[in-house]
């Protein structure tokens, strides 16, 4: 295949997980109104994972994070993708191993069209993955609590 048809592929692949993220979020509200409050919370949980994945961007730019580890880059593309699969992987369990197998051949076709190192990759999932897992703990913590009152 050709640069050009692999950068559009590539270029489809979040859009994708957008999509797949919003159809699991409005997934409740087959089971009545009553759900509208889970819709809510799954909306402002993924607007928390995305909003954690710019601000990581901002902060990179602003204080050059990744180029003084190494002449490294932030990977928004990684960051963002990963934050989709994360939420996925929590709302539509069954089709967890595709989660994970798209993210890794998104990493991969991200590295053969050189976007990013593998390092740049490895050291954004890093970073954003421990952030996600955190807010996702949160998101559970506090989900238990409204359950349970």
């Amino acid at each position: 295949m050709s640069y050009e048809t692999l950068d559009r592929i590539a270029d489809s692949y979040i859009p994708l997980l957008v999509v797949c993220c919003l159809i699991s979020m409005v997934m409740p509200f087959q089971r009545g109104v009553a759900a509208a409050g889970l819709v809510a919370a799954r909306f402002v949980l993924l607007v928390a994972l995305v909003a954690m994945v710019y601000i990581w961007m901002f902060a990179d730019a602003h204080w050059a994070i990744w180029p003084a580890l190494g002449r490294l880059d932030y990977s928004t593309h990684t960051a963002l993708a990963l934050v989709l699969v994360m939420f996925l992987w929590v709302w539509v369990a069954r089709l967890r191993w595709l989660w994970i197998g798209s993210f890794i051949a998104y990493v991969l076709l991200m590295r053969y069209q050189a976007y990013h190192t593998f390092l740049d990759m490895v050291t954004t999932g890093l970073v954003v993955g421990a952030c996600g897992s955190g807010i996702l703990y949160i998101y559970r913590r506090l989900q238990g609590r409204v359950d349970h009152s």
